[in-house]
């Protein structure tokens, strides 16, 4: 078995990025000592592994007992079968080598930069990434330097800065504070110059562009180290995942804290999310959606708006904190919900409405927020 190991994980490091090869010396390390991680189900055994102490876990239904609480993290009892086909159908799904399920974006974020961000590494990052990504990589013992929000030039200049030293480069696809799509073509192309990974969380993208997310559709996932999907936004769901190489998936099984020491998800909540990501055919969702955002920008004329125009988050700028938390409450009074954003989540004199446009939300509904927006603005 351990020779077996081994064999697959040196055949997997030729012609891979160095720090690549250092993650799998880790693995490597783990063989050797008997200490290597992988994942198994228990189901229909009999249960001495769970943490479900009063069997409150369990719900009894029509005598028959079928877990609703998973006992336990996933190296522990927390695994079941429909856990490991999931994650094989995300890999399908996303067109990766493999995937691994987070029980939250967060959760992904944190114990993916915490794993790989090994000493002599330096991780560079949109200085508007989620918060989750930030702690990440202040949890890990790599070198953090951020670039300035989608400016390719000053990711160069970092880049060329530390041209001798292991990078990943971080940024999102669609931002969810501002509404922007990152440069991920420019940025892939500069990561390939310099030897640097590569790394694009979907968040706020995925389900929504394509079957396999918003870099698929570009053509450049394959280019990418791992991608980062969370589940909770456009799926409807509960969770998240990284998909990328067997070495990396293998790696934050063994080392990524966040997916080791946690409460794996249950069963029928891993069961709700396959049939939305995986079964379901969103094409129709996806282009009223898109008909409804357009509907929006061209309605809220001529007002400015700084957001993509294929972006469902609209963002109107205020630039005053008092004016954008009136405003909010004034929709509001109008049974119209829109969210102000404020300092410190936006820099101080950024505050904004950040406008959500949905499938579900209908031509009037659409119709009647301008309107409002253009007597309040």
């Amino acid at each position: 078995m351990k020779d077996s190991l081994l064999a697959k994980l040196f055949v997997q490091k030729a012609n891979m990025n160095e720090l690549n090869n250092r993650l799998l010396s880790r693995l490597q390390a783990r063989v050797h000592s008997g200490e290597f991680r992988t994942l198994q189900a228990f189901q229909g055994k009999i249960d001495f592994f769970s943490n479900d102490y009063l069997g409150l876990g369990k719900s009894s239904q029509h005598g028959s007992h079928s877990a609703s609480h998973s006992g336990s993290s996933r190296l522990i009892a927390g695994t079941t079968d429909q856990h490991l086909a999931f994650e094989q159908q995300l890999a399908l799904t996303f067109k990766a080598e493999s995937a691994l399920v987070f029980n939250s974006g967060y959760a992904a974020n944190v114990g993916l930069f915490s794993a790989i961000g090994l000493k002599d590494t330096v991780i560079l990052y949109d200085e508007y990434v989620h918060a989750s990504i930030k702690d990440g990589i202040r949890l890990s013992f790599a070198k953090g330097f951020s670039f300035q929000h989608n400016k390719v030039d000053h990711l160069q200049q970092l880049l060329e800065k530390h041209s001798t030293t292991d990078c990943i480069v971080v940024t999102e696809t669609l931002f969810s504070m501002h509404g922007d799509f990152a440069p991920v073509e420019e940025i892939s192309q500069l990561c390939a110059r310099y030897n640097a990974l590569l790394i694009i969380d979907e968040a706020h993208s995925g389900g929504i562009f394509g079957k396999a997310g918003y870099c698929d559709q570009l053509g450049i996932a394959d280019e990418l180290f791992a991608r980062v999907f969370t589940f909770g936004k456009a799926y409807g769901s509960l969770g998240a995942c990284v998909v990328g190489s067997k070495t990396l998936i293998d790696y934050l099984i063994n080392f990524a804290r966040s997916f080791i020491y946690t409460t794996a998800i249950p069963a029928p909540l891993i069961a709700d999310a396959q049939e939305k990501i995986c079964s379901l055919d969103l094409t129709q969702q996806q282009q009223l959606l898109f008909e409804r955002i357009k509907q929006f920008r061209n309605e809220i004329q001529p007002l400015v708006i700084n957001s993509a125009p294929s972006s469902p988050i609209q963002n109107v700028f205020i630039g005053d904190v008092l004016k954008a938390k009136s405003i909010e409450k004034r929709l509001l009074e109008m049974h119209i919900g829109v969210k102000a954003i404020l300092s410190p989540t936006v820099p101080e004199g950024q505050e904004c409405l950040r406008i959500s446009i949905h499938s579900f939300n209908t031509k009037q509904e659409i119709s009647t927020l301008v309107q409002h927006l253009k007597e309040l603005l």
